[in-house]
């Protein structure tokens, strides 16, 4: 069977560039890092040697790429922390990353963008050198100014781009409050962006400032019955089940207490 050929062309990402990218996925001691495409290794190899994450796994199609990144890894004395598949990365598995990084072109993020959203865990961070994900925003976007490839390049702009991936909160929830009162929470998601309302016997009223990151869920409410006038509430979110804190702003002991979310039904954007 033929080999698959590459469906971009090796442009190596320059060392600070590489550096930028790891501090914005804010990698650490506890990650587990994926380089999809990752040519002669330099990612993987910098995010245990100088950023000290617990685990790096290089995706790389091109036999003498891989070879290269497999020696340079073996004289770093990183066997064990460091392991180079020769994979096609539209194939690999995801799911053990906590950290994914790229840099290919916009139509492949794209084709990407499904199993990214899919297979890793909320909270888990995507970083794309200079291309986005189309209409998924990046949490943050910075630049740097470094070399265009290596050698005797010229200097330019590289844009990075940071997303956190978000949990599957979409849907109509059954919340409890502090004390016992039940609403219904309506949320509608479209990738990290959430808006929605708290429901209650003949009316609703708006979520504000609602924020979906990973599976961190926060939102204010106004004017609903039985809550303080001004409700802020902060909670988790895994699978059907949420669990969180609730403060109603006052400065009392008395208006802080847990809430709880049973979803009852799905419904996503």
């Amino acid at each position: 069977m033929a080999r698959k050929r590459p469906d971009v062309v090796w442009l190596p990402t320059p060392e600070k560039v590489v550096d930028s990218m790891l501090r914005l996925a804010e990698v650490g001691t506890e990650d587990v890092l994926y380089d999809l495409g990752s040519g002669d290794g330099r990612t993987a190899i910098a995010a245990v040697v100088r950023f000290g994450v617990r685990e790096a796994r290089g995706v790389e199609i091109r036999p003498q790429l891989l070879r290269r990144s497999r020696e340079d890894a073996r004289r770093a004395g990183l066997e064990g922390r460091v392991n180079f598949v020769g994979e096609d990365l539209f194939r690999t598995e995801l799911a053990g990353a906590t950290v994914v990084t790229l840099y290919l072109l916009p139509r492949l993020n794209l084709k990407l963008r499904p199993r990214l959203l899919g297979e890793l865990r909320p909270g888990a961070r995507v970083v794309s050198h200079n291309f986005g994900m189309g209409d998924w925003e990046p949490d943050r976007t910075l630049g740097t100014r470094d070399l265009f490839g290596a050698g005797e390049a010229p200097r330019v702009e590289h844009r990075l781009h940071l997303w956190v991936v978000p949990a599957d909160a979409g849907g109509t929830w059954r919340l409890t409050g502090p004390n016992g009162e039940e609403f219904g929470l309506e949320i509608v998601r479209r990738f990290q962006k959430v808006h929605g309302a708290l429901l209650f016997d003949g009316g609703r009223v708006p979520l504000r400032k609602a924020k979906l990151r990973g599976d961190a869920l926060s939102f204010a409410v106004r004017g609903a019955p039985g809550l303080r006038p001004k409700a802020r509430f902060e909670g988790r979110v895994d699978g059907d089940v949420m669990v969180g804190s609730f403060d109603a702003g006052s400065g009392v002991p008395e208006a802080r207490g847990e809430w709880t979310a049973e979803r009852i039904a799905r419904k996503e954007r």
